[in-house]
């Protein structure tokens, strides 16, 4: 492929980009609008109603409405708050956040981002790990043998599937709190820190044990051992693997390089679009677990109104999904010989 070619193929791809970032962004912008909440209302409420609040001029109240709309960016028409708010995206700045008010948004968002990486990074990755392996092998070794337990797993499979991960996070917890109390309850524990000493390592541990668990088993035994398991049904019965069947190659090398390299070329797409999905997805388990991290400070800013710190976290999910992608169009050619760029 020539250079011109190739130059071209990426500028499409980043129009694509753009486009893509601005209508997610326009959609979010008008949802979160016509949230039948006023943030600066919610600010106003907490201060009147706060016990060290003595009585205020309406006059002044009204004055105070005017400044809090003009500083989170609320003053003017919709077009107007939609250009200073798109503006503020690809700065990424989006004022002060009105939950934790005079705090930026970025502060907020800076402190809760490490662990929502570290959860969900890692549980989506040791879930696609264990999920492909354990489909493969298992529906190779029942192509070739049969077997009983390839049947039960895939009976499992099918009913994890479905369910959400707030549902297995609730399961666990009852079991696992209540029942028989290996684990501590939501939000018990202490505040969460970055301190570095043993004892905070394991409550850090303990606190994101069961959350991990929740979405380990949706994801390991659900869809990524289902995808695997039609992968490999498929590529058993394609031309290659029956000529390398015929051939009397051993049964690991067979699986090792015909069944797994073929399966991972597709899994490796799935994986990337889940890692740049890691900011949007299981959220609600943070909430269920009363972990620090973006889900329950999106959930926070939902219910108070909190447009700015609400577009922050969301416009953080959008950004990262589209650029997977990107990542994805772009290397998916040297992954996969068969796919070229055109």
């Amino acid at each position: 492929m020539s250079s011109r070619k190739m130059m071209l193929y990426i500028l499409m791809r980043v129009i694509i980009l753009f486009i893509t970032v601005v209508t997610a962004y326009s959609l979010t912008f008008l949802l979160l609008k016509f949230m039948p909440l006023d943030a600066v209302d919610f600010v106003i409420s907490q201060f009147i109603t706060s016990p060290a609040a003595v009585y205020q001029d309406p006059i002044v109240i009204n004055t105070l409405k005017e400044g809090l709309y003009d500083l989170f960016g609320l003053k003017g028409t919709l077009l107007e708050q939609y250009i200073s708010f798109l503006r503020r995206v690809f700065i990424f700045d989006f004022g002060p956040s009105i939950i934790s008010f005079p705090t930026p948004v970025t502060d907020l968002i800076r402190n809760a981002l490490p662990w929502t990486i570290g959860l969900l990074s890692f549980t989506t990755l040791m879930s696609w790990i264990i999920g492909n392996l354990l489909g493969t092998i298992t529906t190779f070794i029942e192509i070739e043998r049969g077997g009983v337990a390839t049947k039960f797993l895939q009976s499992i499979a099918i009913v994890l599937y479905p369910i959400p991960y707030y549902i297995m996070a609730l399961v666990l917890i009852f079991l696992l709190t209540y029942l028989i109390p290996i684990f501590p309850l939501p939000g018990a524990g202490g505040i969460i820190t970055f301190e570095f000493s043993f004892e905070n390592i394991i409550n850090i541990i303990r606190r994101f044990a069961l959350p991990a668990l929740s979405i380990l088993i949706i994801s390991a035994f659900g869809w990524n051992y289902i995808s695997s398991r039609t992968l490999t049904l498929n590529i058993v019965s394609e031309d290659f693997s029956i000529y390398a069947k015929l051939r009397a190659l051993p049964d690991s090398i067979i699986l090792k390089k015909y069944i797994l390299r073929n399966i991972l070329i597709s899994q490796i797409t799935i994986l990337a679009l889940h890692l740049g999905m890691i900011f949007s997805g299981a959220l609600l388990v943070e909430v269920i677990f009363a972990l620090p991290g973006l889900g329950t400070l999106l959930y926070k800013a939902i219910n108070s109104g909190d447009i700015s710190t609400a577009l922050g976290v969301l416009s953080l999910s959008i950004v990262a999904v589209s650029v997977a992608t990107f990542i994805i169009d772009l290397i998916y050619p040297i992954i996969d010989p068969r796919v070229r760029h055109r």
